[in-house]
């Protein structure tokens, strides 16, 4: 009888990882797997290089979807879902072998012991106790036991931000017998002991209650977690592993990156201010996630983006931010360094207005600049020629399609092209100002360089030689002309 114990991990969870698996005391034909945030990929290198025989998985955040990414990799005949800041007794194995010689029965938990020495620990346990001897029901902290067939006969975790635990075991339940066994999994206190005895233990019999009185779980986790209802998210590229080739091409590696980290910060600051919503940041690619962390402040989260062509990647961000508790959902590009903060605002408003509306920015080029949901619609970004000049038509097309109300906003634009560098300079440094200060860089450094190579008493002999369109027009200085609209194809 294999045993696969799955174990679903957070950045903070390194010292507990270190505790559960070098106290592990396990048969020799249990298989170990953790799985972790795909946006955390670089940070649990330390986990395949010091436990070789764990094996690490990857899925979009949220215990439920990593839970099921490690049991669709399990092998075991049981799977063990235990927490990481939770350990297992000494022949903890025994338990589900108990299971297993009862045709009857489908799953199980252990006895929950607070690792703390305070009088409410004991309290809070003898409660649990109570609840699962009369209403049969463990939660996750108790780590759950399951038989293979029957956790994929039923669909796994249902993806829900929250309660994906009490969910699974009331289905388990309809299909057989739970033996709750008198085993100990010892599990952190530091919720009680950050939040309070009786604030967190009040706070989760009051959201198992909504939960029981039909409260989705996406209001709970928003209460549970502080989250707000609206949640404003940037698509970006990790500025130091390129893109924007049709703008940066033809400049220089140094400049190149320079301004791509410019248009990136000066967008940031943008979503930065709206404080009214939970700010995020969708990484690509996913290894790049921790650094972007440290890049963007602890007050915005950063996940990864997942999926192929953009219209996946997009459709997999909305999945994976409604799936985190969100009611109102709005993205934005990279490119919108002086994007008006009012847009925002009445893309939120025009969610608030329609549950069942997709909101649209119109780009100059075609496209959309923004787009806002309250539901996920993945097939509105399925079928579209991405990169052209038809991606708003064809989106709207499929919105009427589908019988999705479409709201658009104000007309905007992205800064893809050098012409679009040129437009943001001519309205000002109001808005972009870490944009402006590199094209004023940009064009002092030109300029600098072309007096050195020019011969003396010689004059400006290439004004006006190449449009307007580009570094090298009349607004730009001589030597610039080399760079004339990088990338404009």
């Amino acid at each position: 009888m294999t045993t696969s114990i799955v174990i679903p991990a957070w950045r903070d969870d390194r010292q507990h990882l270190h505790g559960v698996l070098a106290d592990l005391d396990s048969p020799k034909d249990t298989e170990i797997i953790v799985a972790a945030p795909a946006d955390e990929t670089a940070t649990y290198q330390w986990l395949q290089d010091e436990y070789p025989e764990v094996r690490v998985v990857f899925a979009p955040r949220g215990r439920a979807s990593q839970m099921n990414a490690g049991a669709a990799v399990a092998h075991g005949g049981w799977l063990l879902f235990l927490h990481a800041d939770s350990r297992l007794s000494n022949r903890w194995y025994a338990a589900i072998r108990d299971a297993d010689g009862q045709p009857g029965v489908v799953g199980g938990s252990y006895r929950l012991a607070l690792d703390s020495n305070d009088w409410r620990a004991r309290l809070i346990e003898a409660g649990v106790r109570a609840r699962v001897r009369l209403l049969g029901l463990p939660y996750g902290d108790q780590a759950l036991f399951v038989r293979r067939d029957v956790f994929d006969a039923l669909g796994g975790y249902c993806d829900l931000p929250l309660m994906e635990d009490v969910d699974l075991v009331r289905r388990l339940r309809r299909v057989g017998k739970l033996l709750h066994h008198e085993l100990p999994v010892r599990t952190s206190a530091r919720a009680w002991e950050r939040d309070g005895w009786l604030g967190r233990s009040a706070e989760n019999m009051w959201l198992a209650g909504l939960y029981f009185c039909g409260v989705s779980p996406g209001v709970l986790a928003r209460i549970y977690f502080r989250r707000r209802p609206l949640v404003v998210g940037m698509m970006a590229r990790a500025p130091w592993v390129g893109g924007k080739t049709r703008l940066t091409r033809d400049l220089a590696p140094a400049d190149q990156l320079a301004l791509r980290t410019a248009l990136f910060r000066d967008t940031l600051e943008i979503i930065r201010s709206m404080e009214a919503a939970d700010r995020y940041v969708l990484c690509v690619p996913p290894e790049a996630c921790p650094q972007l962390r440290d890049l963007v402040g602890p007050e915005i989260q950063v996940l990864a983006q997942r999926g192929g062509d953009l219209g996946r990647r997009l459709s997999g961000a909305f999945e994976d931010l409604f799936r985190l508790g969100a009611r109102s959902v709005i993205l934005v590009g990279s490119d919108l360094p002086n994007l008006p903060v009012r847009f925002l605002a009445a893309a939120a408003k025009a969610l608030e207005q329609r549950r069942d509306r997709v909101v649209l920015g119109p780009a100059a080029d075609g496209g959309y600049y923004l787009v806002g949901l309250r539901v996920p619609h993945p097939e509105l970004f399925s079928s579209i020629d991405w990169g052209t000049s038809h991606v708003l038509g064809q989106t709207l097309s499929l919105a009427r399609q589908h019988g999705v109300d479409a709201h658009l906003l104000e007309p905007w634009y992205d800064v893809d092209e050098w012409k679009d560098l040129e437009r943001l300079r001519a309205e000002g440094d109001r808005a972009a100002p870490l944009t402006h200060v590199w094209l004023d860089s940009f064009r002092a450094t030109m300029a600098s360089s072309s007096r050195r190579s020019q011969p003396r008493g010689s004059g400006d002999g290439t004004k006006g030689a190449q449009g307007s369109s580009g570094p090298g027009s009349d607004k730009w200085t001589a030597r610039a002309s080399r760079y004339d609209a990088p990338g404009v194809d």
